[in-house]
């Protein structure tokens, strides 16, 4: 298990002692200018070395290292750039931009993903919303200013279209408006060149793509239009592609190039047809084919049978998906897909006796390998079959007559897969365990996705130590990342385990990192709960570190989520919350204004409002001008300080007010620090801020005369200031509620010299005094709290005991504390700015 880090060392870390992280600097805006996001600068910490060197600290342990994210070249590029331009900043110099985010791209394509076994190449990866937002933004820069996108060579253009077709894991928000930038601009350069009269010949020497030609542009536009959401738009502009088709021969016959335009153009309808049923679009998607039989002579083959007959299928259509299912096609036979969409769609809306002449017939067609693997789950799915049965059935597939000898069907691993894949979808992991048995008595090894299926299934059936054998196995035959989300599930299984095995966490995420894998943000979720729970703060650190910076916001979001609930618990203590806070504030600078809110109230509410103070600071001091407190939150502040009182901590809020020309001062501000100056033991200031009340424009409000009564209570001599304000208000009819009542109550009591005053305002009001209340626990609690005698105390307490004993006796049991003043009751005053 890996050293860690003690406690106190960790706090000084965080608190900026040697070694500690500096701020980061990379950020990012979101869509609406509100968030920046740290993605680029990580920091990587190290403990620092001991001030003292000793004989025996040669055979200490190294210092620890945090592990350092793998941060694609080029991204700081995206990052600075839109930092600058939320702030409105000069950008800087276009060659940069431009080598920065050709950098990005290219490192995107070759290391994307790690080469699987087998394979020469890096498959392309993939970039999430925020990545694809940030290229936006700069690609519209560069593309608008001196040069436009001369700087970009269609090699380059090609990669970023290859790289932003491929769909991420998450949201693909703004993936579909790069690909319209980028191929907008190839339309432009080659409309251009139309212009200046070159040939076909000579455009395609110009895009410099070997053996590739301008249909290739337009055959990724068209992909992502489909894949993302707007398929409507990717039929308009194929029926403007049609309209240069290649026109046949007099014999009509096409020439070889022509043909290979004209099957690339039906390979793109049947994109279309696809992103049209997969929208739900069931009017475009019925026009489109009868358009394409009618116009375009396309026959009813099995791939475009599938694609409608799965659209109805799983709406559980049941007349639509009957009626498609069993139209006559031109030419092959229904592909395994269709048969396994009807077999879900049959167990869904209970129509399992259709589904049973559908099988017998297929059974009886002398069906394809694929096609048997279908009517063997089936069997299992609805017919409840078990190992004999499918073994008998296996005897009826290798019985089939074939033309070859040598190509007799029988089953294969991926027959033993299928069948467990359908126990395991009936969640019966026996059923599951013993086809696995099965494949192995048939000399049929298990393949890597055997042991994908085994472990997801064990999992559902909550067989841990089954789960982890599963693992291990698995671990020493991938050989690409086909099995990273079941283990990201495992891992989350274990992370929920009531007693999480550390260890075996940790060896897990070790593989995973020691591949280059990037966890789902689910996962990292999970394991920073763990993690935080059991003080693992070095492994939160490496989860974040290492995962968060190839998150997307909202995916970042997940896992600040699990951070925000830890720090707002309010059973752990104060010390480990602070000590998260600190990490959520280095690793998620995006957190909202609203989030940050949620904390400092969070740390009010613990008592420490020099805690909560430090995150308003930490909000004043934001790089990103959105996420800077407004009135509202600096009003919040002062209202939490005035329950919480700590002076040092008002200066300092209280200084950032006056330095901060954002925040116009009007009534609402003066209560709070009214208040907030009244709690801290400074009521001559406070009545300070009622002079600026009642000097605005604005004036006082019902607030501010519940607030600057209790000053007047705490002032040397404010029973005077509170008088002229009870005659003003008096003089003026406003009606006064409850809470000024009481608050004037105890102004009077505590100069001592009003108790009189005091009992006959009580009897005026009992007696009506027009004020629409009558008297309670507040009434006879504050002025006998503020009574600054002994004495006086005892004597106001008999004479509302005899006037009041009802309400006095409510008072009674609120409790009483001693206090430097002398006994107080535990009457709860809390005001409002």
């Amino acid at each position: 298990m890996r050293s860690q880090l003690t406690r106190n060392a960790y706090r000084r870390l965080l608190a900026g002692g040697p070694g500690a992280p500096p701020c980061p600097a990379s950020v990012l805006s979101t869509y609406n200018a509100r968030a920046r996001c740290l993605a680029a600068s990580t920091p990587s910490l190290t403990l620092a070395k001991p001030s003292r060197r000793t004989f025996f600290g040669v055979f200490k342990k190294p210092p620890r290292e945090l592990k350092a994210p793998d941060v694609p070249p080029g991204y700081e590029t995206l990052l600075q750039f839109r930092a600058l331009e939320v702030e409105n900043a000069r950008p800087p110099e276009r060659e940069g931009l431009v080598a920065g985010f050709k950098e990005f791209f290219n490192h995107m394509k070759k290391h994307g993903e790690a080469p699987k076994r087998g394979q020469r190449v890096n498959v392309p990866g993939s970039i999430n919303s925020t990545q694809a937002f940030l290229a936006v933004r700069l690609l519209r820069h560069l593309l608008a200013t001196e040069d436009g996108g001369d700087s970009f060579t269609f090699v380059d253009l090609k990669n970023i279209l290859e790289i932003a077709v491929r769909p991420p894991s998450g949201k693909a928000d703004n993936h579909l408006e790069l690909v319209r930038l980028v191929y907008g601009e190839v339309e432009r350069r080659i409309e251009h060149m139309w212009e200046l009269g070159l040939g076909e010949e000579e455009i395609k020497q110009a895009i410099g793509i070997q053996n590739k030609d301008q249909h290739m542009f337009f055959a990724y536009f068209i992909t992502a239009l489909t894949r993302y959401g707007a398929s409507r738009e990717a039929a308009e502009r194929m029926n403007d592609y049609q309209k240069h088709f290649p026109k046949p021969q007099a014999d009509g016959s096409y020439t070889e190039n022509d043909w290979k335009v004209i099957t690339k153009a039906n390979g793109m309808w049947m994109l279309v047809l696809r992103g049209l049923a997969k929208e739900g679009l069931e009017e475009e998607l019925l026009q489109l084919f009868d358009k394409l039989v009618e116009e375009n002579g396309v026959k009813f083959l099995p791939a475009i049978h599938e694609i409608i007959t799965t659209f109805f299928a799983e709406r559980n259509r049941i007349t639509e998906t009957k009626k498609w299912f069993s139209k006559p096609l031109y030419a092959g036979a229904i592909n395994s897909e269709t048969y396994m969409a009807v077999v879900r769609f049959a167990l869904r809306t209970n129509e399992q006796e259709w589904l049973e002449s559908v099988m017998e017939g297929v059974v009886n067609s002398e069906p394809t390998k694929q096609v048997w693997d279908v009517v063997l789950q089936w069997a299992v799915l609805a017919k409840g079959k078990g190992v004999e049965d499918i073994k008998e059935m296996f005897k009826i597939m290798q019985s089939q007559a074939t033309e070859d000898p040598t190509k007799k069907l029988k089953p294969d691993s991926q027959t033993i897969n299928s069948l467990i894949s359908a126990a395991a979808e009936i969640n019966n992991p026996y059923l599951a365990e013993r086809f696995a048995i099965l494949g192995t008595e048939l000399h049929l090894p298990p393949t890597i996705q055997t042991r994908i299926i085994q472990l997801d299934y064990r999992l559902d059936a909550g067989d841990m130590s089954g789960a982890a054998e599963v693992y291990d196995k698995l671990q020493k035959v991938v050989q690409g990342d086909e099995d990273v989300p079941a283990v990201n599930k495992y891992l989350r299984a274990l992370c929920a385990q009531p007693q999480p095995p550390l260890e075996r966490i940790i060896s897990v995420t070790a593989d995973l990192e020691h591949r280059h894998i990037t966890l789902e943000p689910e996962t990292a979720k999970s394991l920073c709960e763990v993690f935080l729970r059991f003080d693992q703060q070095f492994e939160v650190i490496d989860t974040l570190s290492l995962h968060t910076v190839s998150y997307s916001l909202e995916e970042r979001a997940i896992v600040r989520q699990a951070m925000m609930d830890y720090i707002t618990n309010s059973k752990i203590s104060t010390a480990r919350v602070w000590d998260c806070y600190q990490l959520l504030k280095q690793f998620f600078p995006e957190t909202s204004t609203e989030e940050r809110v949620r904390l400092m109230d969070t740390f009010f509410n613990r008592k420490r409002p020099d805690m909560a103070c430090y995150i308003f600071g930490h909000m004043r001091g934001h790089g990103n001008p959105a996420q800077r407190p407004n009135l509202d939150i600096y009003v919040r502040c002062f209202e939490g300080i005035g329950q919480y009182p700590d002076a040092e901590s008002l200066r300092m809020v209280h200084n950032m007010l006056k330095m901060d020309t954002t925040v116009e001062l009007n009534t609402r501000l003066y209560n709070g620090l009214m208040l907030a100056y009244a709690a801290c033991g400074d009521p001559i200031d406070a009545l300070g801020f009622w002079r600026d009340i009642t000097n605005s424009r604005e004036g006082p409000s019902y607030n501010s005369l519940a607030i600057v009564m209790w000053a007047c209570e705490l002032a040397p001599r404010g029973e005077e200031t509170a008088r002229d304000i009870w005659k003003k208000m008096v003089r003026m009819d406003l009606e006064i509620p409850k809470v000024v009542f009481d608050g004037y109550l105890g102004a009077l009591a505590a100069s001592g010299r009003a108790q009189e005053e005091v009992k006959k305002l009580i009897g005026e009001m009992e007696r009506g005094l027009g004020l629409g209340y009558g008297v309670g626990v507040e009434t006879l609690g504050v002025p006998y709290n503020a009574i600054p005698t002994m004495g006086g105390k005892d004597a106001f307490a008999e004479w509302a005991k005899l006037e009041h004993p009802e309400v006095w006796a409510e008072v009674e049991k609120t409790g009483r504390r001693e206090t430097l003043d002398g006994p107080k009751y535990n009457i709860e005053r809390r005001f409002e700015a």
